[in-house]
C-alpha cells in the first residue's frame, strides 16, 4: 500500500481530485473572502492562494476529510493577514484603516468579546430583515446578496425600477433606524453569510 502512495497513479488520482475541488469550492471561497474585502480581483487572488497552498499541501492532508472547511480557514487566514498588513501600513503612515476594514478585521480574530458584539449585531440585522414587509425585504436581499442592478430586479419581480429604488430607499430608512451608525459598518460585512 504504501508503494501506492508514491507512485504516479497516486499523483493522478490526487491531481484529479483536488481538480474537482477546485472546480467545487473555488467560487464559495471568492465570495468568503469578497465579504471581508469588498474586492473581487483580491478576492480571487486569496483563492487562488489558498488553492495553491491546498496544492502544495495535498501529501500530508486528509483530502476525503473536511476539505471545505480547510480551504476557508485558510482564505479566512490570508484575508486576516491582508487586512492586518494594511492595517499596520497605514498606522506607519499615521492613518487609519477604514472603519467597515476595521470591524472585518475585528470579525477574523478569535475574541469571543469581538464575537459576542458581531453576533448581537449580525442578530439586530436578521430581526430588522424579518421586520420589512416581504416586498422590500426581498427586493433589498437581491440587491445586496445577489447583487443584481435594480433593472434585472425589476424585470425578475415584474415591478418598475422606480418601485426597485424606493423598497431600497425604504429598506436602507429601516436599517439605518434600526442600526444607526453601525449601518455602514454591517453591510459589507454581514451579507453573503447565512441569514436564514
Amino acid at each position: 500500500m504504501a508503494d501506492f502512495f508514491g507512485s504516479k497513479e497516486f499523483k493522478s488520482v490526487n491531481e484529479q481530485y483536488i481538480e474537482k475541488i477546485y472546480v467545487t469550492h473555488y467560487w464559495r471561497a471568492v465570495n468568503y473572502a469578497n465579504q471581508f474585502l469588498r474586492d473581487k480581483e483580491l478576492s480571487r487572488e486569496m483563492a487562488q492562494d489558498a488553492f495553491i497552498s491546498l496544492w502544495e499541501k495535498r501529501e500530508s492532508l486528509d483530502l476525503n476529510n473536511n476539505v471545505e472547511y480547510y480551504l476557508l480557514s485558510t482564505v479566512r487566514n490570508k484575508v486576516f493577514n491582508h487586512l492586518r498588513h494594511k492595517q499596520r501600513r497605514a498606522k506607519h503612515m499615521g492613518e487609519e484603516l477604514p472603519v467597515s476594514e476595521r470591524l472585518n478585521l475585528i470579525g477574523l480574530e478569535d475574541s469571543s468579546s469581538e464575537k459576542l458584539l458581531y453576533s448581537e449585531l449580525s442578530a439586530i440585522l436578521k430581526k430588522t430583515l424579518n421586520e420589512m414587509t416581504p416586498s422590500i425585504r426581498e427586493t433589498f436581499l437581491l440587491c445586496r446578496e445577489e447583487e443584481l442592478s435594480y433593472k434585472e430586479i425589476a424585470d425578475k419581480l415584474g415591478v418598475s425600477v422606480k418601485s426597485v429604488e424606493y423598497r431600497i430607499s425604504k429598506a436602507l430608512a429601516i436599517l439605518r433606524e434600526a442600526l444607526g451608525d453601525y449601518l455602514p459598518l454591517l453591510l459589507p460585512m454581514i451579507f453573503f453569510r447565512d441569514l436564514g
